[in-house]
């Protein structure tokens, strides 16, 4: 996806939250556009108007425009009223278009502004051709925007049939209140992206961690390690965000494991709706006799989880990785742990190399596996056949 970012009158392509937006989005290996477009300094006019812009956006933008090329646009302030001249002008064919805080007709509050904007206003569009080139699209506004009235980014909604988000007591939704950063318009673009399950997970991670001290790890970035404590987190993610399902397993020498813990109860709910397997690795016969393993072994049972029974020695040699997770055939989760059977670093990986491999790992333990389709009975059975 490419996004071309548009600042607004008296703006530049350095302020409000249009650089960080730029920033995140290219941490997500997207192609972004941020141009300067000629303005004027508060008092003076000459600089900014349509011809000038047309001209900047054939110059910078237009030759990196592809053909079929998916394109997002994102306007801010007089930016989205540019926007609609573009796409009629080009005859572009938008995804979508973000516009925030727009307006289209004169504003009637500051001189100065209508003054710059004077080229630009126009209400008699082709809504019916942009509505067609512009599928999709967002206007954001607020109830206290000291320069445009509630009254025109309806108009401007209603003429696009965009939808509409209300944004409390924003203002301009701009550096004048301190919005340097806009969550909102981020969140928006990525709906656009046709993101795996593992970048989606890098994607709410980075959010997450921005509140803490940690490193954030780029799109481009095919495998990262996860401390132990958040992978209640990861779960709860993943199983959430399932649209195939998965196959893990469960070595039964673990320690300190809560069958009732986030990871397993977002797990089970997650069965209810896509097919989910989880295959315990037998280390020790008397394993499947502790209260812990029996009662994973119920509740996943009981709530849709296929379980299934495989005895350690007959894979050990062929697994250097005993406990992973392949989920949507998109990402392997791998859990190491120490000596005492307690996990203590996670590794996720989406690389082509480690699908392969993990995928033969599932292949040699489903061979050598006893399916539970009823349970206990067929654990007691499979206790007497191997004493």
């Amino acid at each position: 996806m490419k996004f071309i970012i548009i600042h607004g009158a008296f703006g530049s392509k350095d302020g409000n939250w249009l650089p960080q937006l730029k920033e995140k989005l290219e941490s997500l290996g997207q192609s972004v556009l941020l141009p300067q477009f000629p303005v004027d300094k508060w008092g003076e006019s000459g600089k900014q108007n349509l011809k000038s812009w047309f001209k900047t956006f054939e110059k910078e933008i237009l030759p990196n425009i592809k053909t079929k090329e998916k394109l997002c646009f994102v306007g801010h302030s007089l930016g989205p009223l540019f926007i609609l001249h573009i796409v009629e002008k080009y005859h572009l064919k938008l995804d979508s278009a973000i516009f925030v805080g727009p307006f289209m007709d004169k504003l009637n509050r500051h001189p100065e502004i209508d003054l710059v904007n004077k080229t630009f206003y126009k209400t008699d569009f082709d809504f019916d051709k942009l509505k067609k080139l512009i599928p999709v699209s967002y206007v954001l506004h607020s109830d206290n925007d000291p320069y445009v009235a509630v009254k025109h980014s309806m108009l401007f909604a209603k003429a696009m049939e965009s939808s509409i988000i209300f944004v409390k007591k924003a203002g301009h939704m701009n550096s004048e209140v301190n919005l340097n950063e806009f969550p909102l318009v981020f969140d928006l673009c990525n709906t656009r992206l046709d993101l795996s399950i593992y970048q989606k997970y890098i994607v709410h991670r980075n959010n997450y961690l921005d509140y803490i001290s940690h490193p954030n790890v780029s799109l481009l970035d095919l495998k990262m390690e996860i401390k132990p404590d958040e992978i209640y987190d990861e779960g709860r993610f993943k199983f959430r965000n399932l649209k195939e399902g998965g196959f893990c397993t469960f070595p039964t020498g673990f320690k300190g494991w809560d069958p009732t813990n986030p990871y397993s109860v977002e797990c089970r709910k997650a069965a209810k709706r896509v097919k989910i397997s989880r295959v315990f690795l037998v280390e020790s016969m008397s394993d499947l006799k502790k209260l812990m393993i029996k009662k994973q072994m119920k509740l996943d049972f009981e709530n849709g989880v296929k379980i299934g029974v495989c005895l350690f020695t007959k894979v050990k040699n062929q697994l250097p990785k005993p406990s992973f997770g392949v989920w949507d055939d998109e990402y392997v989760c791998i859990e190491n742990y120490h000596s005492g059977k307690v996990i203590d670093q996670i590794e996720l990986n989406s690389t082509g190399k480690m699908m392969k491999e993990a995928q033969k790992w599932g292949k040699i333990v489903m061979d050598n596996t006893t399916m539970i389709n009823n349970y206990p009975e067929d654990v007691e059975k499979f206790i007497k056949e191997n004493q």
